[in-house]
């Protein structure tokens, strides 16, 4: 599904300029972590048992962004690995899933650092003889701010996401936020690098009676659109950002095969597209 299929893709479209500082950062980090895992272990031999787990939690709390890192910019799979069958008040629909591996990683990274405050502020508070326990107070705020991702993630506020094509319109539920749009209120899809990372946007009419909502007041870690519309952040699927912008498209921009979604014929035809490699 090459760029050259569609005139409307720009030129570069899913094109990365900054590969050797992404490259360079994430073999930094990986240093980090993996000198703070060596010296965990160096240190609980010389007899410092208690120093070793702080070591080993920051050491993965680092290995976890780099991971996070990695997993956005290559993890890519077949479109047919990323959807489901689904029903949405009572109607059938395609889902076409956010990344579940972003999603688990982002929530082991917020229960790791979850983890390591909480340890380093209760120990210093029991081992503080004397004095404002100033550290424990900082280093605890921040545990409650990781652990507050926890909270609205458990509560289902917060979620992996995803973007639901139905025969009534499109329904995006983010991962804080939800929005939809009725076919009739469409006005055109179109890809953009405009926002410094390859998306497509769904435009709608801007009379359009629009209604998105955040779904927490708490850790909004997306933001809707400023007009009425629904964007695929090609960065949160883990799909070539061609397909699904084909796949997207045909539904668009061809009202009678709308009646596939939600049936096994929207299941086959992602199974048939071809990632561009």
């Amino acid at each position: 599904m090459q760029s050259s299929e569609h005139q409307d893709i720009p030129t570069g479209w899913t094109d990365t300029h900054d590969g050797v500082k992404f490259h360079l950062s994430a073999i930094g980090l990986s240093a980090i972590s993996a000198f703070s895992f060596l010296f965990g272990i160096m240190i609980a031999a010389a007899g410092n048992v208690i120093a070793l787990k702080y070591f080993l939690l920051f050491a993965l709390f680092i290995a976890l962004i780099v991971a996070f890192a990695l997993v956005s910019r290559y993890r890519r799979l077949h479109l047919s690995a990323t959807i489901r069958t689904t029903d949405r008040d009572g109607v059938p629909g395609t889902e076409i899933r956010y990344s579940g591996w972003q999603f688990t990683i982002l929530v082991a990274l917020m229960g790791c650092g979850t983890l390591l405050c909480a340890t380093a502020a209760i120990e210093t508070v029991i081992y503080q003889d004397e004095g404002f326990p100033g550290f424990a107070v900082v280093i605890g705020t921040l545990g409650i701010v990781f652990a507050s991702f926890i909270a609205v993630v458990a509560s289902g506020r917060v979620r992996r996401g995803g973007v639901t094509l139905t025969s009534q319109g499109i329904f995006q539920r983010g991962r804080s936020f939800e929005t939809q749009l009725d076919w009739s209120a469409i006005r055109h899809i179109t890809p953009t690098s405009s926002f410094g990372h390859p998306a497509i946007v769904v435009m709608a009419y801007i009379e359009t009676d629009w209604n998105p909502r955040y779904t927490t007041r708490l850790w909004r870690i997306d933001r809707l659109p400023p007009l009425p519309s629904v964007v695929f952040d090609c960065r949160q699927f883990d799909v070539d950002p061609y397909v699904l912008y084909s796949y997207v498209r045909t539904y668009v921009e061809n009202p009678e095969l709308r009646v596939e979604l939600g049936t096994e014929a929207a299941l086959a035809r992602a199974r048939y597209l071809q990632p561009t490699g």
